[in-house]
């Protein structure tokens, strides 16, 4: 399994926006692909200079199909999120590999 995340550091005054367009937007594109499942959100604690930090992470079986689904799907959102929200969120995405302890 790999993992794709993405943690936001978000203005405050813009956070509950975020947070919504995340969820029912965000979350329907991404999950329509059928290439990405297993939604999880966090949110980050102790990190709230300015604005609130979250962790958003999907699931993919391999990491070719993440990599596709990130070229086509993940791309456009993205855009649509720096065109929504500017400067006033911010982040960063890994692939993570799952590894049994």
């Amino acid at each position: 399994m790999i993992v794709y995340n993405t943690t936001y550091h978000v203005d405050c005054d813009i956070s509950g926006d975020f947070l919504d367009w995340l969820r029912d937007h965000y979350l329907s594109c991404a999950l329509e692909s059928g290439q990405v499942s297993n939604p999880r959100l966090m949110r980050l604690m102790g990190h709230n200079e300015g604005g609130a930090c979250f962790a958003l992470q999907l699931e993919a079986s391999t990491l070719g199909e993440l990599q596709r689904w990130n070229q086509a799907v993940g791309k456009t959102l993205h855009e649509e999120m720096t065109s929504r929200f500017g400067a006033k969120v911010a982040g960063f995405a890994t692939f993570m590999e799952n590894i049994d302890l």
